[in-house]
């Protein structure tokens, strides 16, 4: 996992762990402040641990590399000549991200990156990359070229009557950010449309909500008044995010990389989808969708992160996300906050009560440091092991690089060594601190994973969260969890939106699901995983009900000889009393994992655009799948899915929807039927109708998956307006009939 260092610094530290006394390790216990431990780890970190670290930055190097520029540009050109834009971009990208600015290889980069955002459609972006070809000193030989494609850009424009260059989302402004640029404060009026300004105890908070304190919950969010199903409660930007980093960057050995990932599809800093990237000036791997996003970024944080790149990418996203949320704070800001909070030795209980009832909670550093970090229930080796990365971490910092930027001003110029030391003892503890506290308080931004080859498979899109960066929420963070929660949480960049998704009552609390939702795990594996990382029995209606005594029955499995479930332990037996068959569930189990497999392969088949043998083997899996599974088992809901999509590709339709509307079926009986499974299912048939020409179901599947999504997502969302194009297509033909072009949605 990202979120942790790499495997040999993690092997490193728990060898260390092994070797210390009794007393040394006391320094750890549940009773120890976190600056002894911090400083404990300091006098731990020796030679050996530097130079292990020093090994795996070498491994994972950001530097710029004229090689890797060449590489990519010369990857892209194979792209753009199989007409896959979308990755041709990417690899433009990438080579422009390891160029020296000023150089004509650079400059011919941003030349090809603008003739495939040409071929794309996205003309006033593919302007943009024109002048930064010909800033970078594109060559006089190549200018006409260019030059063609400009002008066919402005008469493409101009014959459109827009231009299609964003503006700023309206839902990543966060009203308590003093530093946010004069722009963004015309946007805020839509904040207040949304009625997120009115809570006077929360901010971007709707005041249908309140903050409630007691000893066994402690805070929570209470239902001040009856809340619509598709109501908006809370729509805050993250105080700090950092992208996660999928792909191994370039290495000394290493090959480089051209799959693409989200590092290449999301801006670093704002976190919004784009294809036009500009890099950091001086490393390879920080990427911006504009220069504006570039020099925020450089400004608050990254002025420091720049030169630690390859460091942090050892140490995880926990480990940086920490560092981060630091910087962002500031050396005062965090001294401050510490020095009340440890070193006066301030209750965490009275720093809450005092946030619930006296002070506004912002979505600011103060109300951040009051979430949980749980020190004193957190495993002691695993304190030891974020110690010695904090340590380690503080051991590159350099403090007057840290005193640069916007507090250089208000130090002292003739700070003491002592006082150095001091300091970097408070931002080492610091980082530890909010290390340990991401255990508990990190929120997955997720994003709707694609795929981008621009292949017959991708007509009807896979719609599957992935994780795109780590961040926290001081005002998310209030809700508590519920393994069957009411409300829904999306993203929009490095906004996260909350949505009631059902209609809670007033005097219920809001909550939502931390990760183990009812329908998703059993159990046994969610109270598993709620104690081990959250440090608390979940007591949640769902889990309270499946601990009463019920009949042992699986729904997994069904008879062989008359399809009724089967129920028992180790030994399954027909629910039906006149059917006498039995099977060992080991059995099922084992026929169950190699079906799975063979629908993986059939999957892989579907990507490598080879629909016939896919269906083919789809087909007998679903023969084999409906003797022993129930009907509603959600791999035969798979089954089905993916068979729409090889038959999509093929490109018949009606058989493609039949097979979709099957897995509507199954996901509806599993999810419920305004569930947001449900509303991804309905997308994706609504795009096979679409293209299929089917006017009228289209048309009623595209009005069902838009209020379900609409819930879920608000209107603003990009499967929202997607939909809102096709039903505008629809509504444009005369009578509701006649035939529609296929486009293709990739």
């Amino acid at each position: 996992m990202m979120e942790f260092p790499l495997l040999e610094w993690q092997d490193c530290a728990y060898r260390k762990w092994s070797q210390l006394s009794q007393c040394e390790k006391a320094k750890f216990s549940a009773t120890s402040s976190l600056m002894d431990s911090f400083m404990a780890c300091s006098s731990q970190l020796q030679q050996e641990e530097e130079e292990l670290l020093e090994k795996l930055c070498c491994d994972l190097s950001v530097g710029k590399e004229p090689r890797a520029a060449l590489f990519y540009k010369e990857e892209g050109n194979k792209r753009f000549g199989r007409k896959q834009y979308t990755a041709a971009a990417v690899l433009y990208s990438k080579a422009i991200s390891h160029g020296s600015p000023g150089t004509e290889e650079i400059a011919v980069c941003f030349a090809n990156r603008s003739a495939v955002l040409f071929y794309l459609g996205h003309y006033a972006e593919c302007l943009e990359d024109i002048d930064r070809a010909q800033e970078h000193g594109y060559p006089e030989r190549l200018k006409s070229k260019i030059l063609q494609r400009q002008a066919e850009c402005l008469r493409k424009l101009k014959q459109s009557g827009f231009s299609s260059i964003h503006l700023p989302s309206t839902e990543s402004i966060n009203l308590t950010d003093p530093t946010r640029e004069p722009a963004a404060d015309a946007l805020c009026d839509r904040l207040q449309e949304l009625k997120l300004d009115r809570n006077l105890k929360l901010t971007n908070a709707s005041s249908s909500l309140t903050m409630h304190f007691s000893n066994s919950k402690g805070r929570h969010l209470v239902a001040s008044q009856d809340i619509a199903h598709g109501e908006l409660l809370i729509q805050e930007e993250a105080y700090v995010s950092v992208i996660i980093p999928d792909g191994k960057p370039i290495g000394g050995k290493s090959t480089w990389d051209i799959s693409i990932t989200n590092c290449d599809l999301y801006c670093h800093h704002c976190l919004q989808r784009g294809l036009t990237f500009l890099p950091c000036n001086q490393c390879s791997f920080a990427r911006y969708c504009s220069p504006n996003c570039r020099d925020v970024a450089w400004k608050r944080y990254h002025y420091v992160e720049c030169s630690l790149g390859s460091c942090l990418l050892a140490l995880g996203v926990f480990c940086h996300t920490a560092l981060r949320t630091v910087l962002l704070a500031g050396l005062r800001q965090v001294s401050e906050v510490f020095n009340k909070a440890l070193k006066v030795k301030t209750k965490p209980q009275d720093i809450v009560r005092g946030a619930a009832y006296n002070e506004l909670y912002c979505s600011d550093y103060k109300s951040l440091f009051t979430l949980e970090a749980h020190p004193e229930l957190q495993n002691e080796e695993q304190k030891f092991l974020c110690g010695l990365t904090s340590a380690a971490l503080c051991k590159k910092l350099c403090l007057d690089i840290l005193k640069a930027g916007n507090e250089a001003s208000s130090l002292n110029a003739e700070t003491t060594a002592e006082k150095e030391k001091s300091d970097m003892n408070i931002i080492g503890s610091a980082i530890l601190f909010h290390m340990l506290q991401l255990h508990c308080n990190a929120q997955a931004v997720t994003v709707l994973q694609q795929e981008y080859d621009e292949s017959a498979a991708s007509l009807v899109q896979s719609k599957k969260f992935s994780r795109l960066a780590t961040a926290v929420f001081p005002v998310l963070s209030l809700l508590n969890h519920s393994c069957e929660p009411n409300t829904s949480v999306s993203f929009q960049g490095r906004c996260a939106m909350v949505r009631a998704c059902r209609t809670i009552r007033r005097g219920e609390e809001v909550v939502h699901c931390y990760g183990p939702h009812k329908l998703r795990m059993g159990f046994e594996e969610r109270q598993k995983l709620l104690r081990d990382q959250y440090f608390f029995v979940c007591q949640c209606e769902a889990c309270t009900e499946e601990q009463r005594p019920t009949l042992k029955a699986s729904c997994e499995f069904c008879c062989e000889k008359c399809l009724s479930a089967l129920e028992g332990d180790d030994i399954l037996h027909c629910f039906d009393v006149s059917c006498s068959h039995t099977v060992r569930r080991q059995q099922l189990v084992l026929r169950l994992q190699n079906l799975q497999q063979a629908v993986q392969k059939a999957r892989e088949h579907i990507q490598d655009n080879h629909p016939d043998v896919a269906v083919g083997l789809l087909t007998s899996c679903l023969s084999e799948a409906i003797e022993f599974l129930s009907k509603n088992h959600m791999l035969i809901g798979e089954i089905f899915d993916l068979l729409a999509q090889g038959e999509a590709s093929r490109g018949d339709w009606a058989t493609a929807a039949r097979h979709l509307k099957k897995s509507v079926q199954i996901v509806t009986q599993r999810y419920g039927a305004s569930s947001l499974e449900v509303g991804h299912e309905l997308f994706k048939l609504a795009q096979i109708l679409f293209n299929g020409c089917n006017v009228e179901d289209a048309m009623s599947t595209i009005v069902r998956a838009q209020h379900i999504l609409c819930l879920h997502y608000g209107p603003d969302h990009c499967l929202v307006q997607e939909l809102h194009e096709m039903k505008t297509c629809l509504l444009e033909l005369p009578g509701m009939s006649g035939s529609l072009e296929s486009p293709s949605h990739s």
